[in-house]
């Protein structure tokens, strides 16, 4: 597996890493759909790092400023997304995601690097602590997905004693 920039031409791939990936048990997000443009609104390939297996993308880690625009938390990043293609999961690449994004907040001078995730995201939630996030805070019902109210919980990890 090899991690790199991403490249607009690699768009329509992420896309459609999105529509394989997307479950209300994962996200809060609106279906996505084949024919949306994945890079959009704040969404910059200068902001994704894609894995590659081979000559193919398998996953994907959105990785910018929390607060852009706002000079007073220029130094904290954020995990916005991440999503590796079903057949691929389970192989490491999830966390080669998740450092790559780690290197990437402190070589932009982060400090922090922070994530939200649902509560019932177990798998995701044991990858990011593993990891070295740790839990900063809980909405408890944030979302109604599926019938059910579904916590958002925010974690964080500091940069600069890691």
């Amino acid at each position: 597996m090899a991690i790199r920039q991403a490249r607009d031409d690699d768009g329509p791939t992420l896309q459609l890493i999105d529509v394989a990936t997307w479950s209300e048990d994962v996200t809060p997000a609106p279906t996505p759909q084949v024919d949306d443009e994945f890079f959009s609104g704040d969404i910059r390939s200068e902001d994704v790092l894609v894995a590659e297996a081979g000559d193919e993308v398998v996953g994907y880690v959105l990785v910018a400023p929390r607060y852009r625009g706002l000079t007073a938390g220029e130094h904290v990043q954020e995990v916005k997304a991440l999503a590796v293609l079903p057949p691929s999961q389970g192989q490491g690449i999830g966390r080669g995601l998740v450092m790559a994004a780690v290197d990437t907040a402190r070589n932009r001078g982060g400090r922090r690097l922070t994530l939200k995730v649902l509560g019932s995201n177990e798998v995701a939630r044991r990858l990011y602590e593993r990891c070295g996030f740790v839990v900063e805070g809980v909405a408890p019902g944030e979302f109604l997905l599926g019938g059910r109210y579904v916590d958002d919980v925010l974690l964080g990890l500091d940069l600069i004693s890691v």
